[in-house]
């Protein structure tokens, strides 16, 4: 009896072990010089690191043009002036005009060249970046190109959802990833997975799959990517670009209950996904409703990722937020309440230890740029009450790191 018990000790042991190693994520580097997890918080030269930034996805397509590339320097050094510390955009354009990639593995080297130099001024700026690496969306190309692709090699598809499981498919995508992370900027002399002025790759913007919306579909090709990427790029941190929706058991929580083929919580926890992302547009997904309605159901969404997030152990980022000028009574002081507000629960949030630490607003323009343009841009030189808005965010939270450090102490 008493070897009989032995053994099941052993051997739960052992099944405990396995099941530990293989269910943890793959946590990025700890190289202080690269910023990483800690928890459910992000870290950089040991110390915490709170994110206030912006997205701004034109940034490669204006650089790869030397009469508009001051644009970008422009914008970084606006947003460096209000303590702005991060920035999203795009390591992709597919297809169509001015692309990075015209066919697959096939790459134009000046727009290549232009994403250099965002890389090298966001350095000078200190400015981290996220680079996005392929679009849920047509804009851009995204995954209808790749699917439009693999039809011109002969390949019989369905549906634009047919990216995500479809061998050649997947293998044009796994060789885009492959040419980005190693890609060597012809300014720096850095590759891009040894550049520590990125601070993290998302592998899809918005994913979404109509075609089957139990998720698994999702699930795998994130579990297949993460993968890819972790075995190219064990530098950097990875996220796979959610809006935050849930699957069948939590989608009372989603907008009007609907269900989009992602899951917030099993998505986030496949090995390889450092931390987690939400979005956040009730003016889109809550047509009809009021403004106070809407700022509601925002602080509701928020939270419920919170409470997530932490039983994850992974940080939260608010990756993408705004106030469309096109909504009913839109004013500027509302855009800047609202941003209040979001910031208030980003700060709220992170003093006491939570996982929410960052916000990056949608989206961030220099003046002269209106084709670019939608009802979320904001151009900070005709907005003096926003940029007091992010201005104060940034100081509360740099204000916030000074004192957490001091308590290290």
């Amino acid at each position: 009896m008493l070897m009989k018990n032995s053994f099941i000790f052993i051997l739960v042991a052992i099944v405990t072990i396995f099941l530990d190693k293989f269910s943890k994520p793959i946590r990025a580097s700890s190289n202080p010089s690269f910023v990483y997890t800690d928890g459910t918080h992000f870290a950089l030269n040991g110390k915490p690191f709170y994110l206030n930034g912006f997205n701004a996805y034109w940034l490669m397509y204006m650089a790869s043009d030397p009469s508009t590339r001051n644009k970008v320097t422009t914008v970084f050094q606006q947003a460096s002036r209000f303590k702005m510390n991060v920035a999203r955009t795009w390591a992709f354009t597919d297809g169509g005009s001015r692309p990075l990639q015209s066919a697959p593995g096939v790459y134009n080297q000046q727009m290549f060249q232009g994403l250099d130099f965002v890389i090298s001024e966001a350095r000078k700026y200190g400015i981290h970046l996220i680079l996005g690496l392929v679009n849920n969306w047509d804009a851009l190309g995204g995954r209808k190109q790749y699917v439009e692709w693999a039809r011109q090699k002969g390949q019989q598809l369905k549906s634009e959802d047919d990216f995500f499981t479809n061998p050649m498919v997947k293998g044009f995508y796994k060789n885009h990833v492959k040419v980005v992370l190693t890609r060597v900027n012809t300014i720096t002399k850095v590759a891009y997975k040894d550049d520590p002025t990125i601070l993290a790759f998302e592998l899809i913007n918005e994913p979404r799959c109509p075609s089957d919306l139990s998720g698994k579909t999702i699930q795998n090709w994130v579990t297949e990517m993460a993968a890819h990427f972790k075995s190219i790029d064990k530098n950097h941190l990875l996220e796979i670009g959610l809006e935050g929706f849930y699957g069948h058991n939590r989608k009372l929580f989603n907008p009007g209950s609907l269900k989009f083929g992602t899951d917030f919580v099993t998505n986030n926890q496949i090995r390889g996904i450092d931390f987690t992302t939400i979005h956040i547009y009730p003016d889109q997904w809550l047509p009809g409703s009021t403004p106070e309605a809407q700022d509601k159901w925002a602080s509701q969404w928020i939270q419920a990722h919170i409470n997530d997030s932490k039983l994850l152990k992974k940080p939260l980022l608010i990756a993408e937020f705004g106030k469309a000028s096109n909504s009913s009574g839109y004013t500027v002081a509302m855009r800047d309440n609202y941003f209040g507000k979001i910031y208030g629960t980003i700060l709220n949030c992170a003093k006491v230890g939570g996982p929410c630490v960052g916000g990056l607003f949608w989206q961030l323009m220099d003046q002269g740029m209106g084709s670019f343009g939608d009802v979320y841009d904001v151009v900070l030189q005709v907005s003096p009450s926003t940029d007091r808005v992010i201005l104060l965010q940034s100081l509360r939270l740099s204000k916030l790191l000074d004192y957490k450090t001091k308590l290290k102490l």
